[in-house]
């Protein structure tokens, strides 16, 4: 199970939502971001300072459109700072084994060291689970986390489901641990099976949400909402609090966690391969 072991924190906190299947690119003036581009912003942006935004898809193919576009965007925007999610796992030796390593997000770092700009990152997963923790029945919050958890190492790991079977067991025994302070119910598979059989009554089971099989349940979708509301709000503090000091910031966040208007994105998105 040391796979396991080492996807478990990366798979918890990894945001909820998936990819868009195409970059996009943004880039407005601090004072034009209204409440529809950074929602619940309480404090007004400084006229000098900017905010650009970029959507990533999730690649380590270094061939791919998006990469040249992520140059562009940071030789025209200048940023001097760059806001991004994921925790930081390093770069290589090159921009290629970078990509191929680390992925979009490894990219972006290195650009920012090859740029002298330093980076933050935007995504606050102790801060969310206790967002979520405080709104949310103990067992509906132990189920929704062990999805996001599973869901996260069937991406990365295709297993086959008695392997899967196998990583749930790991994450029900470490379940105290990476969800602190919570009253954790569902202390096994078969408890799973009947908490997962109460909260979904249409039918189906949880192996087939972590597999893609099955779309998620609607508590989950519900949860999802609930945590990308939190998101977008601590992204509008973060981007209102850095561009009231002039600074430039560049924001790169998965595609599809871009807080302005679908419309407004379209309109300025650059073509994916």
């Amino acid at each position: 199970m040391k796979t396991t072991a080492l996807l478990l924190a990366a798979a918890l906190f990894a945001p909820a939502a998936g990819a868009l299947a195409q970059s996009a690119t943004f880039v407005a003036a601090a004072s034009a971001l209204g409440p529809a581009a950074a929602p619940q912003a309480t404090a007004p942006m400084a006229p000098s300072g900017s905010v650009t935004y970029f959507g990533l898809v999730s690649s380590h193919d270094a061939q791919h459109a998006q990469f040249a576009q992520l140059r562009q965007v940071f030789a025209t925007s200048r940023p001097t700072l760059v806001l991004l999610e994921k925790p930081d796992m390093g770069v290589d030796s090159t921009e290629a084994a970078t990509v191929s390593r680390c992925g979009e997000t490894g990219y972006v770092r290195l650009l920012a060291q090859q740029h002298g700009v330093r980076t933050e990152r935007l995504d606050d997963a102790q801060a969310e689970y206790e967002y979520l923790r405080a709104r949310t029945e103990p067992a509906q919050l132990q189920v929704y986390y062990l999805l996001r958890l599973s869901q996260q190492y069937c991406h990365n790991v295709h297993p086959s489901k008695a392997v899967l079977q196998q990583a749930m067991q790991q994450f029900l025994a470490n379940s105290y641990a990476i969800l602190p302070g919570a009253a954790l119910p569902v202390r096994s598979l078969p408890e799973l099976a009947a908490a997962y059989r109460q909260l979904c009554p249409g039918g189906g089971a949880w192996q087939q949400v972590a597999l893609g099989t099955r779309p998620a349940p609607a508590f989950a979708q519900h949860l999802d909402e609930d945590a990308r509301a939190f998101q977008l709000q601590r992204l509008a503090q973060r981007v209102a609090q850095h561009t009231q000091a002039g600074e430039r910031v560049l924001v790169v966040l998965d595609a599809s966690h871009l807080p302005a208007p679908a419309a407004t994105y379209a309109a300025t998105a650059p073509r994916g391969r």
